[in-house]
């Protein structure tokens, strides 16, 4: 894969680089949470007083009911590391040659630190009442649906900024591997997506398998579907460019294989959606596995996508219909986005399993028989 092979042959590729710009891509996600969600109190206080009091609530509960011990070790742990990881990372960039090997050792341990305290205490604030009363403000409140999705694409800036000033290669390249961004490809896939979508929604329907249950709501509607159609596709971009982007070129220069990469990363992708509504109740139906496995399989086929295109246009087309369908025309009952859709259809977690696949399949194979439509012969050329 050309996608690939120019990782290889531009920029920097240590696995300590690659370590830093996750980290402070990581970091810059956190701080985005904290700014761009930052007006959503205010909006709740002035328009949703009760709920603003619920989420509250249930956020205090979260901490409250945690290990008050062990959260503040980790919380102390995350800021004391980030602090110095951040300054012996800069003492390293910037130091001779001699000493630049031991600061980048120093800097590894605290990162690694602030990586192992992050990820304990961040599932212990994060409880399913939060989540649950954080899908009720989705619900009622749309300036707050649409900061919520802005929180995605904010988090790119200092993955941009690795991309650029540390690994040293464009972010073309992290994109694609041709000279120039492919829309049209992007564009096709997602109206692939649609048809596939739409079509399997009306077969179940018509064959009485799932019921499609109409609950158009003008009132709510139009506002929901402008702020989805506006904001959803740089949501699910966001995800591909990290998780098929930046992690798949990643792993795959340190193992050599994309195989190894396509399938970590795909269980990752998984993993950050353990919080999901829909897995939660999977989790308390003892059902996980079956429930998780689509998003498996739906980082996978994103995976296959970029194999069969040497770029992300595919995955990001994909996966932004796929999301902007279930948003806008047809969601299903305990959604992670629970917006008024058109039409809405009550969750089968085996069968949605189960039919995913078959649409992921699908999907895939015909945008490999239309493997010609939307693309260039502008490939970047190896030196």
């Amino acid at each position: 894969m050309r996608y690939f092979e120019n990782t290889r042959i531009n920029g920097h590729s240590h696995i300590a680089l690659w370590i830093f710009v996750l980290w402070i891509t990581v970091l810059g996600w956190l701080v985005a949470q904290f700014v761009i969600t930052g007006p959503i109190d205010p909006i709740l206080a002035d328009s949703h007083p009760q709920l603003r009091q619920d989420l509250i609530q249930a956020s205090l509960d979260a901490v409250t009911n945690a290990n008050q011990l062990l959260l503040g070790l980790l919380i102390l742990a995350f800021v004391g590391s980030t602090l110095l990881g951040v300054v012996f990372s800069l003492l390293a960039l910037n130091a001779k040659a001699e000493r630049k090997m031991g600061f980048s050792i120093v800097a590894a341990l605290f990162i690694t630190v602030s990586f192992v305290s992050l990820f304990g205490f961040l599932p212990m604030m994060s409880t399913a009442e939060t989540t649950a009363v954080l899908n009720r403000v989705i619900a009622s409140s749309p300036p707050s649906y649409a900061l919520i999705l802005l929180t995605f694409p904010t988090s790119l800036v200092l993955l941009y900024i690795g991309q650029k000033y540390v690994l040293k290669r464009t972010i073309l390249s992290l994109h694609t591997a041709y000279r120039r961004y492919r829309w049209t490809r992007m564009i096709f896939a997602m109206v692939l997506t649609w048809l596939v979508l739409g079509g399997l929604s009306l077969i179940l329907h018509l064959s009485g398998l799932k019921t499609l249950s109409f609950t158009f709501d003008p009132q709510r509607f139009f506002i929901y579907a402008a702020i989805s159609a506006a904001f959803i596709p740089l949501q699910s971009a966001t995800e591909e460019i990290f998780f098929r982007g930046f992690l798949n070129q990643a792993i795959e220069s340190i193992s050599r294989n994309k195989w190894i990469a396509f399938v970590i990363t795909s269980l990752l992708f998984m993993c950050v959606h353990l919080a999901n509504p829909e897995a939660l109740a999977g989790a308390d139906a003892g059902i996980l596995p079956i429930v998780m496995s689509g998003y498996f399989f739906f980082g996978f086929a994103a995976c296959l996508m970029l194999w069969i295109d040497d770029g992300l246009e595919s995955a990001i087309g994909v996966h932004a219909a796929n999301n902007m369908f279930a948003a806008i025309f047809v969601n299903y009952e305990n959604s992670v986005l629970p917006t008024p859709s058109a039409f809405q259809i009550k969750a089968s977690p085996v069968m949605d399993s189960v039919l995913t696949i078959i649409a992921l399949g699908l999907i895939v194979i015909l945008l490999f028989v239309f493997k010609s439509v939307g693309q260039t012969k502008l490939v970047a050329p190896a030196p």
